[in-house]
């Protein structure tokens, strides 16, 4: 396959993944996957820049807007951050930026990475008045009335506090979902008879996507701030740290976990430690982000297009469990589309028991020629819906059969039929 074949390959390839994980909140591969599939549509279009088009996933920066929501554009860009998953990453980030900064050793700020929704918040002279999503960087939603339903934030600051706030200023945070509440959540959902939520972020980007606040009220939202900013003239903190400190001085929810590191074998050991025990913390994070803490050194490094080259977030690698696909059964989706599912042998995996994976379609299915009683590898990067990603043909038992796509459809023995150019089954009743 040439370069320019693949490069759009790779660029349907990741539209169709930004609607399933961003519209749909049904996503399909891992982060990590999700990543390898963007590096290397950048590599290639660097390495052949006159296929580069202002349509490629490479040339914007956030998610798509929401239909509904009146727009907001940002007082400054909210670009994300560049992605790496192991320690030769970190020391290759912490080598550019001493390149960067002429030699000189950096200090950094570590904290979690909570997996929610990015948020810009507005406040003047201590008072909440506008709250947006990220959107595509340059502008988002405004989710204002959404947002004060949350009641970790704060409406106001604290009135000792007020006189010596910054007229205006803005906070950087995540939406999020515990664990407890997203399993709340989705057991309401179930007994209404609603699909439940793929995991707890999908969770919060489908309640901050309502556009009647009353529901939202009633979804166990919760929020976590690691950013301040003021607008030009105005005194600025000098430190990262410093602008967590007074972010929890003046009444916004920070999180308790987040360190000064004095060197970077201190942030490797940081993310060695988080990656082993994320499942004792009460909501889900999928890495780790770390920050050059001076805001001065920070200014000095910049940033690229698409990222700062101050932060990176340190993802965890995906985790995995082997389990014993008992049984292939058939999901029949509202528009007809006929999916298939793996029951499993149940199996504690990222701190839940798993008993069930999406297949996502027959073509999947063929690829990985699962079958009933094979022994299966299951996957949860990036804490989405698990996945079978691999059959262990060793286990195999010898009676096994392939799984024969159905001529008709198990609920009411229409017939079955493939939509030419697609991969979905779809019953014709």
């Amino acid at each position: 396959m040439d370069a320019r074949h693949e490069i759009l390959k790779l660029r349907e390839e990741i539209a169709r993944h930004d609607y399933l994980y961003y519209v749909r909140a049904e996503p399909e591969i891992s982060d990590q996957e999700y990543d390898r599939l963007f590096l290397r549509l950048r590599e290639l279009e660097e390495q052949s820049p006159e296929w580069i088009t202002s349509d490629s996933p490479t040339q914007r920066i956030g998610d798509a807007l929401t239909e509904g929501f009146q727009v907001v554009r940002h007082p400054f860009p909210l670009i994300s951050l560049d992605n790496s998953y192991d320690e030769a990453d970190i020391l290759s980030f912490h080598q550019r930026v001493v390149e960067g900064l002429d030699g000189r050793q950096p200090s950094y700020v570590c904290e979690p990475k909570f997996d929610g929704v990015a948020v810009l918040l507005r406040f003047e002279s201590g008072r909440f008045v506008q709250g947006a999503t990220r959107g595509d960087g340059a502008q988002g939603d405004d989710i204002t009335a959404n947002l004060r339903t949350i009641r970790s934030l704060p409406l106001c600051v604290f009135s000792e506090k007020r006189s010596s706030l910054p007229k205006t200023f803005f906070v950087r945070g995540e939406a999020y979902m515990s664990k407890a509440d997203f399993v709340d959540c989705n057991r309401e959902r179930e007994e209404a008879g609603d699909k439940p939520f793929a995991n707890p972020r999908n969770s919060t980007a489908g309640s901050l996507k309502l556009l009647d606040p009353a529901l939202v009220a009633r979804r166990p939202l919760s929020l976590v701030c690691y950013g301040l900013s003021t607008e030009s003239g105005q005194e600025q903190p000098a430190t990262q740290s410093e602008s967590l400190s007074r972010l929890r001085e003046w009444g916004f929810p920070v999180s308790p976990y987040w360190v000064k590191a004095a060197s970077i074998e201190n942030v490797i050991e940081y993310w060695s430690r988080w990656q082993d025990h994320r499942d004792e913390l009460p909501f889900e994070i999928d890495g780790v982000v770390v920050k050059v803490d001076s805001l001065a050194d920070q200014r000095t490094l910049g940033q690229t297009a698409r990222a700062p080259r101050w932060a990176m977030a340190f993802k965890f690698s995906a985790r995995q469990a082997k389990t014993v696909l008992e049984r292939i059964v058939l999901q029949l989706g509202r528009t007809g589309i006929l999916t298939p599912v793996a029951e499993l042998q149940p199996v504690p995996l990222g701190g839940v028991v798993i008993r069930r994976a999406t297949l996502h379609n027959f073509d999947e299915l063929k690829r990985l020629d699962a079958r009933e009683g094979d022994t299966v590898l299951l996957e949860r990067g990036g804490d989405v819906i698990p996945k079978i990603v691999a059959v262990d043909d060793a286990l195999r038992p010898d009676h096994s059969k392939p799984f024969r796509i159905p001529r008709k459809c198990p609920s009411c023995d229409a017939p079955v039929e493939r939509v030419e150019g697609e991969v979905a089954y779809r019953c014709t009743n």
